[in-house]
């Protein structure tokens, strides 16, 4: 019977491997080295990792001494191109070495001749350390060169979501903002730093809603990167490499005072209707605007006993002009009364997003399926390893087994812990919606409850901006929050279906009556 054999070939990134041939020329080095040896070729494994570090976060690495443990009956080669394939840190190919010869496997290859004398380990470990130092210069090398252009105002590293690189005839690798993303992402900062988008989730609705990056899924994480990223404001910093704030040549997508009042908002700098001084005394302060000027109404008791709203913006015409508190709140009060949603409209939205959650629910259920069937293959795996521990001799065979429980048991932890954080069914979620159109049915009844929580929430779910108002006209026509958008086409949907309906029924009405006719005839 033939030797069997196993290929092992790595390329130190993923770029190597899906544009050059480094992985083909090794496996077909070792294949006609095996085949002048008379071996069989069992299986080979590519890898497109560094060579630095621990060798069992390669997949393909782990993945080949799995499959050794696996057929541990069956007597095996590996075969590698060069000893940098195997390894470019010194301490991790001796313990390499090691894991091969406790599982009795040979390393053999092309282009060197593997000696297990004093004289060859000593050689072997001068080569490793060779390229240990070559990956280390290299490495040290990439970050001087990223650091330089960092310093001079370049960004040096994966473009930010919006931008791509683009050679540029002065300034290299310039980054460039990508149509219609650009376009959304300042519209998005701009709105949350104005107050239009009100938080975080406003933000990622108006992405959605927007179509943004294709329609692909929006996380708040993806907001929370987008809202913090200062390249937008066309600057570069990186606190990691201690390179400070600086202008960078490439185009910004919004000025540095948005960026700023961003992050003031952020860090809670800057308040929109949860400030401090936001009282139940004047629930509109913040929220109502000057028509002539566009700036906050503010709001006080004058002379400790006079309830008023006014402009203090300076050079506006209605500075200082008060307006009765009872005045304005009642025209907020009756605009309430006006945009109250049918009852019918608001139990068939109900439905559907109680139908959208269930369905999600019932797929986060059939995830959680498979995490429980890779949970019983950890455990399967645990008490495998354990029996062989229990049985293994050899002091070396001792301390892999250790290490592979090691391992397959924090992968069981892991399984566990996310199989816990699905099983916590959001099972609030009936009970937020419940509250949710609570509201949304009577937003006036809800805002005359003396309850400054209630009072927040009629502001954002009604409402997708800040309201002017003007001392004689009264409030502007409102911008409607995207839960009302959402409800008026439902409305027209069930209007057309409605329609529909009618136009179907006078069909067959004007059928039955023909039909009577033409009998009695």
């Amino acid at each position: 019977m033939s030797q069997l054999a196993l290929i092992y070939a790595r390329v130190s990134s993923e770029r190597q491997a899906t544009e050059g041939h480094g992985l083909d020329a090794q496996e077909h080095r070792c294949r006609a080295y095996a085949e002048t040896k008379g071996y069989e070729i069992e299986k080979v494994f590519r890898d497109s990792f560094s060579g630095g570090g621990d060798f069992m976060n390669r997949p393909a690495m782990s993945g080949l001494l799995g499959h050794v443990d696996k057929f541990a009956h069956r007597s095996y080669v590996v075969l590698f191109d060069d000893l940098k394939r195997l390894a470019r840190d010194t301490a991790f190919y001796l313990k390499l070495k090691d894991a091969f010869r406790v599982r009795g496997v040979r390393l053999e290859s092309p282009n060197f001749v593997m000696d297990d004398s004093d004289e060859g380990s000593y050689v072997q470990q001068i080569l490793v350390g060779a390229a240990e130092l070559e990956r280390k210069q290299n490495r040290r090398q990439v970050i001087q060169k990223q650091k330089a252009r960092l310093e001079r105002g370049y960004w040096s590293f994966c473009p930010p979501t919006g931008y791509r690189f683009e050679k540029h005839p002065e300034h290299g690798k310039l980054l460039v903002p990508i149509s219609p993303d650009a376009e959304l992402i300042k519209l998005a900062l701009e709105g949350y730093a104005s107050d239009k988008l009100y938080d975080q989730t406003a933000v990622r609705d108006f992405l959605r809603i927007n179509n943004f990056r294709n329609g692909r899924t929006v996380h708040m994480s993806l907001v929370r990167r987008l809202l913090t990223e200062i390249l937008y404001a066309g600057y570069i910093e990186y606190v990691g490499w201690e390179i400070a704030r600086r202008k960078g040549y490439h185009q910004e997508m919004v000025s540095i005072e948005v960026f700023d009042r961003v992050q003031a908002k952020l860090t809670g700098k800057s308040y929109l209707i949860s400030r401090k001084d936001y009282r139940l005394d004047f629930p509109l302060r913040g929220f109502a605007l000057c028509e002539e000027c566009g700036g906050a109404l503010t709001a006080a008791f004058a002379k400790r006993k006079y309830p008023y709203y006014w402009c203090k913006r300076a050079g506006c015409s209605l500075k200082n002009k008060m307006i009765l508190r009872e005045e304005i709140e009642k025209r907020f009060d009756a605009l309430l009364k006006e945009i109250k949603p049918r009852p019918e409209v608001l139990e068939l939205s109900n439905k559907i997003l109680l139908d959208v959650w269930n369905e999600r629910v019932s797929k986060l259920e059939g995830y959680r399926t498979v995490l429980q069937g890779k949970l019983r293959i950890a455990r399967s795996q645990i008490d495998g390893l354990s029996m062989r521990l229990a049985r293994a001799q050899n002091e070396d065979l001792v301390g892999v087994y250790e290490d592979q429980l090691i391992r397959a048991k924090r992968e069981e932890r892991t399984l566990a812990e996310r199989i816990d954080r699905l099983s916590e069914r959001s099972g609030d979620f009936e009970e937020a919606l419940k509250q949710m159109f609570a509201v949304l049915r009577n937003p006036a009844a809800v805002w005359a409850k003396p309850d400054i929580t209630q009072k927040r929430s009629v502001l954002k779910l009604i409402f997708s901006a800040k309201l002017r108002y003007n001392p004689v006209s009264g409030f502007q026509t409102p911008e409607k929050s995207l839960i009302y958008g959402l409800f008026e086409q439902i409305s027209a949907q069930k209007s057309q279906l409605v329609e529909v309906a009618e136009i179907e029924s006078a069909s067959e009405s004007v059928y039955e009556s023909e039909s009577t006719t033409r009998s009695q005839r």
